[in-house]
């Protein structure tokens, strides 16, 4: 005969479920009365997360293509964005490259067709020698730190990434042109022939820009219209120096449509010189100085754009 009736056994059996269930009532309770903050947590996880896919999507689009149609800052008629410089011959994007023209026809309305209304952003591109800026559109309410940026949006997003930027592009260009058998030589193709049209003419300048090694003659025709002449070339002190011409408009084909311009180069003398020759695509009203080998040459710039949900 036990000491502890079954009746009583029952009671302390129900007394210990009892016992063991509250603190999983506990549990149950403290869930329930933070559900709504677990549930805020979770959709801002949500948000945040598709926002930097957006953030890094976007980013991608612009610097790995060279948007649609791939001549679009042509005519300002855009259906994609993409910034990337396009090599007509291979018929791809250059990714992680800017292309000049793009970036200076590149604008909020572009931007905002490709990341969408839902979204506000800041888009910050510069050198990364010196930080000089290059292209700074969006909503930026403090400066270029870019702490605090549009301070009443919450879950701001930064993405980041480095391409090759040259201030100037080069659209036709030969390189170590030379006499041939101790006479005069022409050259065409290359230099090839580069396209322009009106629309071109209306936000592009145009030089020739020669690097002399030597020669004390040349000549550098556009559609049989000379542009650099012999009297450019000075004896000794243009033997070793860069000589730069604006093309003029009247030498360029202006039609609605892109059409070839020839690029012809003759050097004439001296024996065991050479030169380099670029025909150089500049913004409008870009001053002469401006026209460089520097500025020809892709450095590397830093890309960071800013986003958020309006």
């Amino acid at each position: 005969m036990g000491l502890i009736s079954g009746d009583s056994r029952g009671q302390l059996f129900s007394l210990d479920i009892l016992f063991a269930l509250i603190p999983l009532v506990l549990v149950l309770g403290m869930v329930a009365s933070d559900m709504d903050n677990i549930t805020y947590l979770i959709q801002d996880t949500v948000y945040r997360g598709s926002t930097e896919r957006v953030a890094a999507d976007t980013l991608n689009t612009l610097l790995e293509t060279s948007g649609d149609p791939t001549n679009w800052e042509q005519n300002g008629s855009v259906n994609v964005v993409g910034i990337a410089k396009y090599d007509s011959t291979k018929g791809i994007p250059l990714e992680g490259t800017v292309s000049a023209g793009k970036l200076t026809a590149l604008n909020v309305s572009n931007m905002q067709k490709l990341i969408g209304n839902e979204y506000g952003f800041y888009l910050n591109i510069t050198t990364i020698d010196d930080s000089t800026i290059l292209k700074s559109i969006g909503t930026n309410n403090v400066g270029a730190s870019g702490a605090g940026i549009n301070s009443t949006a919450s879950d701001i997003v930064r993405v980041e990434k480095v391409a090759n930027y040259a201030r100037l592009d080069v659209v036709s260009s030969i390189k170590d042109a030379i006499r041939d058998a101790g006479v005069p030589r022409t050259y065409t193709s290359p230099p090839n022939p580069f396209p322009t049209n009106n629309f071109y003419l209306t936000i592009y300048d145009y030089y020739v820009l020669v690097v002399n090694n030597g020669y004390d003659s040349a000549t550098v025709d556009i559609n049989s219209n000379t542009v650099i002449k012999g009297n450019n070339f000075n004896g000794q002190s243009t033997r070793h120096a860069n000589i730069t011409e604006q093309i003029d408009e009247s030498f360029l084909k202006n039609m609605t449509t892109l059409q070839d311009n020839t690029v012809t180069v003759r050097t004439v003398s001296n024996p065991h010189s050479s030169m380099d020759v670029y025909i150089i695509q500049a913004p409008k009203g870009t001053p002469e100085d401006q026209i460089s080998l520097d500025n020809i040459k892709p450095k590397p710039c830093r890309v960071i754009l800013f986003l958020w949900t309006n």
